[in-house]
C-alpha cells in the first residue's frame, strides 16, 4: 500500500512531462530501487518483495523532497527459493546489466543523482559493487550513482537485535520479521491462517535453507504492529543515508 498525499513521486504514476517539469522544479534525484519475486511459504505472496519496496521508497521520496522513484525492479538472483512456484531467477550479470541500463536511462532524462537501493539479500552485493563503477563512469558528466544499504542491512540488524530481546523464535526467510515487514506494508499479500513453523534454521551466515515448503523457522508471533515499526526503521536509515550521500556529492 501507498500513500496518495502530496503529488506523486512514482514515476509509474506521472506522465513525462510531469517528470520534467519535477526535475527542473528540484528533484533531481532518482531511488532504482530493486526487489526479486520469490516463494517464502504459504503465508506470504511472491511479491513481498516488490510491496516492500515500493512502500518504503515513496515514503523516502516523500521525506526527502528532493527524490522520485523509478519503477521498482521485480527480479533479481535467488537461491534455495528457486524451486517453488513463481520464483523468478535473474542471473547476476543480467540484473547487474538491467540496473546499468536503467540508470542510464534516468541520467540521460535529466536526473542528477541515483540511488541503487534493493530489498531482498540477493542484490545487495551486486548493487553495492555495480554503484562506483557506475559513478566513476558518469560523473565526468556530472552525474552521480550510489548505493544505499543502510535501509537493508543497517535495519535488518536492529530488527534482530530487537527480536531476540523480546524473546521472538529464531526465523528468517518467510519468518517473523519477513512476515511482519510485508504485513505492515500491506496486508492483503500476506494469508495469516497459513502461518505455521517452517523448516529448521539453520546456523548464522548459512544459505537458504527451506525444507519443503519454502520457509524457515516460525513466523507464528508476526504481526502487522511489528511490521509497520519495522518499516518506520526502515525509511528512517534509509534517509539518513541518502541525505549524507547527496550532502557528500559535490
Amino acid at each position: 500500500m501507498t500513500s496518495n498525499v502530496g503529488s506523486p513521486v512514482l514515476l509509474e504514476q506521472m506522465t513525462s512531462a510531469e517528470i520534467r517539469d519535477a526535475i527542473a522544479a528540484g528533484k533531481t534525484t532518482v531511488l532504482l530501487c530493486n526487489a526479486s519475486t520469490e516463494a517464502s511459504g504459504p503465508h506470504l505472496a511472491v511479491g513481498k518483495h516488490v510491496v516492500r519496496a515500493r512502500y518504503v521508497a515513496e515514503r523516502v521520496a516523500r521525506e526527502l523532497g528532493t527524490a522520485l522513484v523509478a519503477p521498482v525492479m521485480p527480479f533479481a538472483p535467488t537461491s534455495d527459493e528457486y524451486r517453488f512456484p513463481g520464483t523468478v531467477h535473474l542471473p547476476a550479470a543480467t540484473f547487474s546489466a538491467v540496473n546499468e541500463a536503467v540508470a542510464e536511462s534516468m541520467i540521460k532524462t535529466g536526473f542528477r543523482y541515483v540511488v541503487l537501493t534493493g530489498d531482498h539479500d540477493g542484490n545487495q552485493g551486486l548493487l553495492e559493487a555495480l554503484a562506483p563503477k557506475l559513478d566513476a563512469s558518469h560523473r565526468p558528466r556530472g552525474a552521480r550513482v550510489f548505493f544505499s544499504g543502510d535501509g537493508f542491512d543497517k535495519t535488518n540488524r536492529e530488527i534482530g537485535a530487537y527480536l531476540t530481546e523480546h524473546g521472538y523464535p529464531a526465523s528468517r526467510h518467510g519468518g517473523v520479521s519477513d512476515t511482519s515487514l510485508l504485513w505492515g506494508a500491506d496486508a492483503a499479500y500476506v494469508r495469516p491462517g497459513e502461518l505455521a513453523v517452517g523448516a529448521p534454521m539453520p546456523p548464522p551466515d548459512s544459505p537458504l535453507s527451506l525444507g519443503t515448503f519454502g520457509w524457515e523457522g516460525d513466523p507464528r508471533r508476526a504481526s502487522p504492529e511489528l511490521g509497520r515499526m519495522f518499516l518506520e526503521w526502515r525509511v528512517k536509515n534509509t534517509v539518513a543515508e541518502i541525505r549524507r550521500l547527496l550532502d557528500g556529492a559535490g
